[in-house]
């Protein structure tokens, strides 16, 4: 379910032994597998037509080698694939090493923020009040990431170059413990773009040329989840500043959520959640201002026939503005909110895992 991962399962994620994959080689030395979902998803809401697609498919290759008794080196190679594109994309690529040490992964990989993402249970219309991502983009093509589990805590950090101005440099440390039954993670990201002079269209008949300079967005979160018997319980808080030094816009965005997960049997679950967010702007030089609210709320069910098959259905409810926020290291970036008023969407999807 989108990347809500409970904090003892945190590390699992980056190695090899995902529970469909092929292992297509196993020796002393080592082993390979190969991996991959078809993700496919039919999708209906009010202003749009009835479309279906399979845009976050994706299939790779894992490797898992011992390098000394105590040291091992681990790889990942991942594409994305959709039988309505002719090409594949990449999405992933880096390596590292495991040790008593802990892991170390170099490359092109999701952040820690975005990986770990937070309470979000939904498969298609969840995630609204998680405000992470929007300068660093959530994943990084040279990034460095070290995770490190210990008795009192498991420790996950991230760092990705600013590759001369071409990528943001965001710096980022998470922190998840188990306390009295509940899951606590707490963690903080802080991510600056440059970018060079560009035009910014405020509308049809005002164009403001902007120097050259930085867009800086720092974001924290809390979060909290609990199982009780059937039922799991998800609480968040996320919060994002984005500042420009070039535009003098500032972007403050709260984010909260409830997510619940319930287990009708070991291959059924129903689920849902409520997210409300907030966004408040100001833009100095053209003197605008806004202050907007958004309510995003979502239920679901869904069935796993075994390890390799799943359907799921799903509704949303939406209501309210949202920032609109976008970051484009070649045109600059754009604050254009979108209203939405009283929408219901609606979405079915199956997986097909190997």
């Amino acid at each position: 379910m989108k990347k809500t991962l409970l904090a003892v399962a945190i590390p699992a994620v980056l190695l090899a032994g995902n529970v469909n994959a092929f292992e297509a080689y196993s020796g002393e030395a080592g082993s390979v597998e190969v991996y991959g979902q078809l993700r496919a998803t039919l999708a209906k809401s009010p202003d749009k037509d009835l479309t279906l697609n399979d845009g976050s498919s994706r299939a790779g290759v894992n490797a898992l080698y011992s390098v000394t008794d105590d040291v091992d080196v681990f790889a990942r190679l991942e594409y994305s694939i959709s039988y309505d594109k002719d090409a594949m994309a990449n999405r992933l690529g880096y390596f590292g090493f495991t040790g008593d040490f802990g892991k170390v992964i170099l490359g092109k990989q999701y952040l820690t923020a975005d990986d770990l993402w937070g309470v979000d249970n939904s498969y298609w219309f969840g995630g609204s009040h998680i405000v992470e991502g929007a300068v660093s983009g959530g994943k990084h093509d040279s990034a460095i990431r070290y995770i490190l589990e210990t008795d009192f805590a498991t420790f996950d950090a991230s760092y990705g170059l600013p590759e001369d101005g071409a990528a943001a440099e965001v710096a980022e440390l998470f922190i998840s413990k188990d306390i009295a039954g509940f899951s606590f993670t707490a963690g903080v990201s802080s991510a600056e773009q440059e970018h060079g002079a560009f035009d910014y269209k405020v509308n049809d008949s005002t164009t403001l040329k902007v120097s050259s300079g930085t867009v800086d967005d720092l974001y924290y979160t809390l979060w909290a989840e609990r199982s009780f018997g059937d039922l799991t319980v998800g609480v968040q808080y996320a919060n994002s500043s984005i500042e420009s030094s070039a535009l003098a816009v500032d972007l403050d965005r709260e984010g909260y959520t409830l997510a619940l997960n319930y287990g009708l049997s070991d291959k059924s679950a129903v689920y849902g959640g409520y997210e409300y967010s907030e966004v408040e702007l100001s833009a100095d030089q053209v003197s605008a201002s806004a202050k907007d609210d958004y309510t995003n709320v979502y239920v679901g069910a869904v069935h796993k026939f075994n390890s390799y098959f799943r359907l799921w259905a799903e509704m949303g409810y939406s209501d309210g503005v949202t920032a609109g926020y976008s970051n484009n290291k070649n045109d600059g970036f754009s604050v254009a909110p979108s209203s939405v008023d009283s929408e219901a969407k609606y979405a079915i999807g199956a997986r097909v895992y190997w």
